[in-house]
C-alpha cells in the first residue's frame, strides 16, 4: 500500500529513516510550500532544514514519475566525476528517493533566495546573475554535447516521460482540435482564434519542430522560478546561483533551455504591462513597470556568457541563435496556455504576449534587435 504524506505522518516517515528523532517531534517546525506537488519544509534546527516532496497521485494511485529524472541527474554527477566536479555545487542536494511512493527528500538551502522573488522585490537585474546562469548552462550543455555515454546513462535508468518536451509542446499547438472550442470558456476561445488566424505563426512552429536537434542534457523547464540566488551573491567569491527542480530533465535541444530562460526574463517585462482600454499595444509595452531596456543588459550577458562558454555550438549549428529566439517565443505561448488552464482567463495581457511571441517565432533576426538592443552587434560578432 502506498504511503501518502500529510502534515502529520511526514514526521513518522522522517523518523523511520533517521532524518530526525522522536524526541525532536515537538520542536520541529513545518510549513506547506505551495507547488504542483505536496511540498513541506521541515525545520529541524537552525542548521538543518529538509524539503520533503511527494508527487500527487491520481485516482488510480499512479504518478507521472518525474522525480526519477531529478534523482538520476544526481546519480549522473556521481557516475561521471569530472562532470560532477564542475556542476555538483550548483545543483540541489538530494538526500533520499523513494520511487515506490514518489517521495524525494532534499536538503533545503537556507543561504539562498528564490531568484523570481528577488527580481520582484528589487526590480534590479545585475548582469552578474545573468552571466552566472549563462555560464552554468553552457557548462552542462557543452560537457554532455553529443556524448552518447551521458545520453545512455541518463535515459536508460530514469523513467522519463515524453509529455513535456519541445516536440510534444509543438505537436499539441499544431493539432488544436474542435473539442477545444467546446470545453473552453468563451473569453479563452479568443486565444485559439487569434493563434489560428496567423498562418505564418503556425508554420513557424511547425518548422521549429522539424529543426529540433536533441544533442545534450537539458534542464527542460528552465525559468527564473527554478533558480536560487545566493544571499551573498554580490561578494566576489560567491557561488551566485543554484539550479533546482530537475524533474523534467531530458536529452534535448540546448536551444530550448536557452530560449526558455530568455522567455522567462521577457515574462518579467510582460507581467508588468500597464493595461487600459485607451492604451495601444505599443503604449502598454512602453509603460511596463519593468521596461525591456532594464532587462536588455541581462538578456545580452546571459546569452554572451553562454556562447563564450560553449563556442562549439555556433559552429555546429549556424542557426542556433535563431532557434533560441524562437524557443523564447514558444515559452511565452506556453505561459499563455498555462494562464488559460489555471485561471480560465485570456485578456489584453495575453493578447500582447501572443503578439510578442509571434514576432520572436516568425522574425527571429529582427526580434534580436528588440531583445538585445544596441548590444546586438556585439553578440553576433
Amino acid at each position: 500500500m502506498k504511503t501518502i504524506l500529510d502534515t502529520d505522518n511526514v514526521f513518522d516517515y522522517l523518523i523511520a529513516r533517521d532524518y530526525c528523532q522522536e524526541i525532536d517531534r515537538d520542536t520541529i517546525k513545518s510549513e506547506i510550500i505551495s507547488a504542483k506537488n505536496f511540498n513541506i519544509l521541515i525545520k529541524i534546527n537552525e542548521d538543518c532544514s529538509l524539503l520533503v516532496k511527494q508527487e500527487i497521485h491520481d485516482v488510480h494511485g499512479e504518478t507521472s514519475g518525474e522525480f526519477w529524472a531529478a534523482w538520476q541527474m544526481q546519480q549522473l554527477t556521481k557516475h561521471f566525476p569530472d562532470f560532477g566536479e564542475k556542476i555538483r555545487d550548483f545543483l540541489p542536494e538530494l538526500l533520499y528517493f523513494d520511487p515506490d511512493n514518489s517521495i524525494l527528500i532534499v536538503k533545503y538551502a537556507t543561504d539562498f533566495d528564490d531568484l523570481a522573488s528577488y527580481y520582484h522585490r528589487s526590480n534590479q537585474f545585475s548582469i552578474v546573475i545573468a552571466s552566472a546562469i549563462g555560464q552554468l548552462l553552457a557548462t552542462i550543455h557543452s560537457h554532455t554535447f553529443e556524448r552518447s555515454a551521458y545520453q545512455q546513462f541518463f535515459q536508460a535508468k530514469s523513467e522519463l516521460r515524453s509529455d513535456y518536451t519541445a516536440f510534444s509542446i509543438i505537436r499539441r499547438l499544431s493539432r488544436i482540435t474542435p473539442q477545444v472550442f467546446q470545453i473552453m470558456p468563451p473569453e479563452c476561445l479568443q486565444f485559439f482564434k487569434l493563434y489560428q488566424r496567423f498562418p505564418s505563426l503556425l508554420q513557424a512552429i511547425v518548422d521549429l519542430g522539424e529543426a529540433i536537434e536533441p544533442s545534450c542534457l537539458i534542464h527542460n523547464d528552465l525559468k527564473i522560478n527554478n533558480i536560487l540566488l545566493a544571499l551573498n551573491w554580490d561578494c566576489p567569491s560567491a557561488q551566485v546561483i543554484r539550479l533546482i527542480d530537475w524533474e523534467r530533465a531530458n536529452w534535448g535541444d540546448p536551444a530550448f533551455d536557452l530560449g526558455c530562460i530568455l522567455g522567462s526574463y521577457l515574462e518579467v517585462w510582460l507581467d508588468g504591462l500597464i493595461i487600459g482600454n485607451t492604451l495601444s499595444i505599443n503604449e502598454s509595452l512602453q509603460l511596463a513597470t519593468t521596461p525591456l531596456e532594464l532587462l536588455q543588459p541581462s538578456l545580452f550577458s546571459l546569452t554572451r556568457s553562454y556562447l563564450d562558454g560553449f563556442p562549439a555550438i555556433a559552429i555546429a549549428r549556424p542557426d542556433f541563435l535563431d532557434r533560441v529566439i524562437q524557443f523564447a517565443g514558444l515559452a511565452l505561448i506556453q505561459r499563455v496556455e498555462i494562464t488559460i488552464d489555471e485561471d480560465r482567463s485570456f485578456g489584453n495581457r495575453g493578447i500582447i504576449m501572443l503578439q510578442v511571441a509571434k514576432q520572436l517565432l516568425c522574425t527571429p533576426q529582427s526580434a534580436m534587435n528588440t531583445l538585445f538592443g544596441s548590444n546586438y552587434d556585439r553578440l553576433t560578432n
